[in-house]
């Protein structure tokens, strides 16, 4: 071998030793650096919540515990009286004129006071308006429902309208958390503040809407109208049911959980159908119509909507979370830029967290056959959808379209409603900041964060009022404790209740201290961390 082949070997054996060290070491720097910054913004570049416009005192103002046993009394009363919905216009209307009767009875001071007015809207929804001593700024509105879903006594341990106070503890009933400790909460912290002879300062409003089991257009509806026409173009905010205090949350691991709903996601019904023709069993065509529509059902469930998350206010819930959780936890928290996707699909997995990420597909209905020796005419089945606020019900219904891909199965949208805009939160939101004050107030353990409520309430008809519509109910339970909600056994504790007084008392003071700080409302759609 010459010199020159001999320097053109030790240059390429020396270019590709560099190469070499190069693809080892760049990948090692580049993981070392991103270790860094992951490390770095886990402890001090935490997502900054901002300092609220919203400054509150520590205060020992709160309803004392004197008459805890008495008022849990009275919500025992409350669901001895079955005010159950069962579908739309089909409701026990005696049961709520029986509830409309003993309110009235049993909240004296709340039914005779000159600067409070009762109303009966549309024969069954109640409407009261709080003339407040200093009413400068716009008033505010709370919800709560009458009405009860139905309940099965013989999978009951208590009767489900007994009422019963078992081991001075648990007030057990159907209506205990959904939701006439909200009706009888919001009673008995203005009552407590009529006995001490007081009177708030601004004006605001309750609002109990009757039939919002089954849709709550003929209550909330009519209530929401009924202010309309005097006028009421604004609310400085709304605050209706939603999510309770949760303990031993999946996403804080140690610590409890209040979660508001800044936003609630969308509801979709669609009926698919299969057309065929009808014949005798014993020549049965290659494919019949319940076949056909098993297959496009079965479609519908392993291709699932697609994941959401990052894209609504989930994301603000974990940096909220962020400052307040343990190390691993913090470490995923406070870089979603990098772990949005592993925390996507770690919720996914679970049936409890799913529901957060992506837009929920639910069969609830399959019904074809006229007889056993007979091939079908029609199979139908019925699919409810609950729609992430980063999706529309055209987009939903569109991927079903693709999913499905069979011209022979119909789908017919049966009743549909979408997600709902995302309320003002943030440190600039007031009324946000009022009530996470509150229930820190309250429940002095807990993280606050804002979040997105998968259920349906009353909210979307006062939507027209305010870009501050809340979901939270002021109350403690467990996951075990969350198949209680429509399920057996409801209940609630009564020092959980006594909180939820509480809480109500502390919302109208603390409303009445947001007239002294802040002179005007938040911003709309104000979102910033």
């Amino acid at each position: 071998m010459g010199l020159g082949s001999k320097r053109k070997s030790a240059w390429r054996h020396r270019c590709c030793h560099k190469l070499y060290v190069a693809l080892i070491t760049v990948p090692v720097v580049v993981a070392i650096c991103l270790s860094v910054i992951v490390i770095v913004r886990s402890y001090i570049m935490i997502p900054d919540t901002g300092t609220p416009i919203l400054q509150f005192a520590h205060t020992n103002d709160f309803i004392d515990e004197s008459k805890m046993l008495e008022r849990a009394e009275r919500l025992a009363g409350a669901l001895r009286i079955p005010t159950v919905s069962y579908e739309p216009d089909v409701q026990e209307k005696q049961a709520i004129l029986k509830l409309h009767k003993y309110l009235e009875k049993n909240f004296p001071m709340v039914h005779s006071s000159k600067f409070i007015k009762k109303e009966v809207i549309n024969d069954y929804s109640l409407l009261y308006t709080i003339e407040g001593s200093n009413p400068g700024k716009l008033p505010y509105l709370l919800a709560s429902h009458l009405d009860v879903v139905p309940a099965d006594p013989k999978t009951w341990e208590v009767p489900p309208f007994s009422g019963n106070i078992i081991n001075k503890t648990y007030i057990y009933g159907r209506g205990a958390i959904d939701d006439k400790s909200g009706v009888l909460g919001i009673l008995e912290a203005l009552e407590y503040i009529l006995e001490k002879g007081e009177q708030p300062m601004r004006n605001f409003f309750i609002a109990f809407g009757h039939d919002e089991e089954i849709s709550g257009r003929r209550g909330a509806q009519e209530l929401a109208k009924t202010l309309a026409s005097r006028g009421i173009k604004r609310l400085d905010f709304v605050l209706d049911e939603g999510f309770p205090v949760i303990e031993y949350s999946a996403l804080t691991a140690d610590k409890k959980i209040a979660m508001i709903g800044v936003t609630e996601k969308g509801s979709l019904t669609l009926e698919l159908s299969v057309a065929g023709s009808p014949g005798h069993s014993s020549l049965p065509p290659s494919e019949s119509p319940i076949g056909i529509l098993a297959s496009a059902v079965a479609k519908l469930e392993d291709h699932q909507q697609p994941i959401m998350f990052g894209k609504g206010p989930e994301y603000a819930t974990f940096q909220y979370l962020a400052p307040f959780v343990s190390f691993w936890y913090r470490l995923m928290y406070s870089n979603l830029w990098l772990f949005s996707g592993l925390i996507a699909n770690e919720m996914d997995q679970s049936r409890a967290m799913r529901p957060f990420v992506r837009t929920t597909t639910a069969v609830t209905k399959f019904n074809s056959g006229i007889k056993d020796n007979v091939i079908p005419p029609l199979a139908t089945a019925t699919v409810n959808h609950r729609i992430h606020p980063a999706q529309t019900v055209s987009q939903v219904v569109q991927h079903d379209r693709e999913i499905i891909s069979d011209p022979r199965v119909r789908i017919r949208i049966k009743v549909a409603r979408e997600a709902h805009p995302v309320s003002t939160f943030g440190p600039s939101s007031l009324p946000f900041q009022l009530l996470a004050h509150t229930i820190r107030q309250i429940y002095r353990d807990v993280v606050v964060v804002p979040g997105v409520f998968i259920a349906n309430t009353d909210t979307r008809w006062y939507l027209n009022f305010t870009s501050s519509l809340y979901r939270f109910i002021p109350t403690v339970i467990t996951p075990d404790d969350l198949t209680r909600y429509h399920g057996n056994n409801e209940r609630v504790s009564i020092s959980h209740y006594h909180q939820a007084v509480n809480f109500y008392y502390r919302v109208m003071r603390n409303a009445d201290l947001a007239i002294q700080q802040a002179p005007s409302t938040s911003p709309p759609h104000s979102q910033e961390l």
